[in-house]
């Protein structure tokens, strides 16, 4: 799979803030120092040059600064890694010296992450760590997600397919904790709303790259659907495998926005015209908060943006309003966190409030892959559902 040169992506933006007037600390002067932790390099490296885009729409639009501090980005990839996560982290701490730790694109990672944060008293704010764990037995006062938890989306999904009339499905998935939880989020929200799920398979997490002996498992299921949750370079392989063994017509494909992600579909070719996938965001929502993130995005970029996009901008939006509650200081880490908790706006997806440490989920699209007037492929809504909340299980908070 090519993707685009991220090198190329990531060029350096210089974001120049209003000049304090008036009598300045030295502190005041200093730039804001966050650091933007995610794999550049590694099967997910098209999300994280994706959200690094719509981080940088966040803190364009507050024009670089927050309260007379210029905002400093420094980068840093975990290469999908949790040792290189930790060591990345540290060195973004001890030698860079960032007052924020941001981003992050994988729940082990997150998870990993989590604990040095509580150690280092620093606030680390993710951007996509979906596992439930995060808003559950891993979660403390030094650590927020703007994302959401596997659940829920997961269940929402898994109930929506049951209602509509799915019985039986079988589901396949990365062998990681968050492919775990994702698929059991679907697991339980069609089995409680009378579906069935017949058998699961499990594929190793960056080691596949042929699904063949999964798919000739498939090939005898009595199942109505196959419900698969992958992401990046494994969804677009596990998808253009599951057309070329011809299973479609049998045994039709189901997923969410990271099995069918919209900057995958020319790669992943005609296969993914008329799917069908559950969404936390999509480009043609009509809300007054979407056209203008559109708009944005597309003055910055030239293209419309995705699922990936719209979680680095509520990452950076988030950020970017705590820091205007604390007139651009950071402070304690926990008391950071705790201000970034109260952080409550209209994003691109829907209403942005945390419970907890972990940013609610408002709805789930339904949407269609259609082609435009233009012959380009191009999302279509056509379903709006509720979201469910997250596990329970912080007891820290």
């Amino acid at each position: 799979m090519e993707f685009r040169n991220i090198q190329a992506a990531l060029l350096a933006v210089t974001l120049i803030g209003a000049v304090a007037t008036g009598p300045v600390v030295a502190q005041e002067n200093k730039p804001i120092k966050i650091g933007l932790l995610l794999p550049y390099k590694g099967g997910y490296a098209e999300e994280a040059m994706l959200g690094d885009r719509g981080f940088q729409v966040a803190l364009a639009e507050f024009g670089g600064a927050i309260g007379g501090r210029k905002i400093e980005l420094i980068r840093a990839d975990t290469e999908l890694t949790p040792s290189v996560g930790i060591q990345r982290f540290n060195q973004l701490i001890q030698s860079d010296n960032v007052d924020i730790v941001a981003g992050v694109i994988h729940s082990g990672v997150g998870i990993a992450l989590s604990g040095l944060a509580e150690t280092a008293k620093k606030p680390l704010v993710l951007m996509m760590a979906f596992s439930d764990d995060i808003s559950g037995k891993f979660c403390n006062p030094y650590v927020a997600r703007t994302a959401f938890s596997a659940y829920a989306m997961q269940y929402a999904t898994g109930k929506y397919w049951a209602q509509a009339g799915k019985k039986t499905a079988v589901t396949v998935g990365p062998d990681y904790v968050a492919g775990r939880q994702f698929i059991d989020g679907f697991k339980r929200g069609f089995e409680e709303n009378g579906g069935k799920v017949n058998e699961q398979y499990w594929s190793a997490f960056q080691k596949t790259k042929d699904f063949g002996g999964i798919l000739a498992n498939l090939r005898g299921s009595n199942a109505e659907l196959t419900y698969a949750w992958y992401a990046g370079a494994e969804a677009v392989q596990f998808v253009k495998q599951y057309a070329e063994m011809g299973l479609e017509k049998k045994l039709p494909l189901y997923g969410d926005h990271w099995t069918f992600e919209d900057t995958l579909w020319n790669v992943m070719g005609s296969s993914v015209l008329g799917k069908q996938f559950t969404a936390s965001y999509t480009s043609v929502l009509p809300t007054e908060a979407s056209k203008k993130f559109v708009e944005a995005y597309r003055k910055m970029f030239n293209t419309a943006p995705g699922i990936s996009e719209e979680l680095g901008y509520d990452n950076g939006k988030a950020i970017m309003l705590a820091l205007q509650k604390t007139k651009g200081q950071v402070g304690d880490g926990a008391d950071f966190i705790k201000t970034l908790t109260s952080v409550e706006f209209d994003a691109p997806r829907g209403k942005f409030k945390f419970v907890k440490n972990s940013a609610m989920l408002e709805k789930v699209y339904l949407v269609e892959v259609q082609k435009g007037a233009d012959g380009n492929l191009s999302p279509k809504l056509l379903q709006t559902m509720p979201a469910v909340a997250d596990l329970p299980g912080c007891t820290r908070l």
